[in-house]
C-alpha cells in the first residue's frame, strides 16, 4: 500500500470539511521555530515517518517556546527510522482536550468489504484493546449503515451533540476514502476538545498501490512500505 504522511493526510481530512489543529511543516529546526512562533509560541512538534510508535521513540514532543520547538526540532531531524532519515517535522497548535475517540474505516479483506472501526477510549495502544473497538459495516457505494451506527452511539455515553458531530466525521471520512480510493483512513485520536469540538490529531492513511496512478494529486510515486520515505 501506498502510505501518506500525517501531514498529507490531514490535508485530506481538512479538504472534506473535518477538523484538524493549524500546523506548519517543517523541514529545518529555523523552519520549527517560526512556525511555533505563528502558533502563539505554544506547540507539538512531531516527525514525520511511516512508524506506530513515535511517541515511544522520541518523535513527539510538546513544546512552550520557539526556542524548544527549534532545540527539539534539530533532535528529531538527526533521528532515522529504520534505514531513512526523518527529513519533515509536523508543527501544530497544542489543544485542550477532553477525551480521545479512535475512527478507522478499513478494507477488510476476509469479508471483502469496507468497515468501520469504532473506540470511545482512544489513543496509544488501542489497536490491541480489540474489546473496545465496535465495528460497523459500511456498504462501497453506500456508506456506513446509519442504524448500525445509530445503535452503537446510543448506547455510549456521548452526548447528542458530539453523537451528532461523529456522525457527520464519518460520513466526511467515507466520502475521502472514496475519492482517492483509500485502503484504510484512521484517525487516532479524534480528540473531543473541552468547547465540545471534535478535532483530529493524527491521521493514518494508506492507498491502493493499484489506484496511485489515478491520483497524482497525492504525490505519491512508489508504493510506501516497510517504512521507506
Amino acid at each position: 500500500m501506498a502510505r501518506l504522511h500525517e501531514h498529507q493526510g490531514k490535508a485530506l481530512l481538512r479538504e472534506h470539511g473535518v477538523a484538524v489543529p493549524r500546523g506548519f511543516v517543517a523541514r529545518s529546526p529555523e523552519e520549527a521555530r517560526r512556525a511555533c512562533a505563528d502558533l502563539g509560541g505554544r506547540a507539538v512538534v512531531k516527525m514525520q515517518a511511516f512508524t506506530t510508535s513515535r511517541k515511544a521513540q522520541g518523535g513527539v514532543a510538546l513544546v512552550d517556546s520557539p526556542e524548544d520547538a527549534q532545540r527539539e526540532a534539530a533532535r528529531m531531524l538527526q533521528m532515522r527510522v529504520g534505514a531513512y532519515p526523518v527529513e519533515e517535522l509536523l508543527v501544530e497548535e497544542q489543544l485542550p482536550i477532553r477525551r480521545e475517540l479512535f475512527v478507522s474505516l478499513t478494507v477488510d479483506d476476509a469479508a471483502r468489504a469496507p468497515v468501520l472501526l469504532l473506540s470511545l477510549a482512544g489513543g496509544s495502544g488501542v489497536e490491541e484493546r480489540a474489546q473496545a473497538v465496535l465495528r460497523v459495516p459500511v456498504h462501497v457505494e453506500r456508506g456506513v449503515d446509519e442504524q448500525a451506527l445509530g445503535r452503537a452511539l446510543a448506547e455510549s455515553d456521548l452526548d447528542e451533540a458530539v453523537a451528532a458531530q461523529l456522525r457527520d466525521v464519518v460520513g466526511r471520512l467515507f466520502a475521502l476514502a472514496r475519492s482517492v480510493e483509500a485502503r484504510s483512513v484512521e484517525i487516532n485520536p479524534l480528540a473531543l476538545l473541552e468547547n465540545g469540538q471534535l478535532v483530529a490529531l493524527d491521521c493514518r492513511l494508506a492507498v491502493d498501490d493499484y489506484a496511485v496512478f489515478r491520483h497524482p494529486e497525492l504525490g505519491v510515486e512508489i508504493a510506501r512500505e516497510f517504512d521507506h520515505p
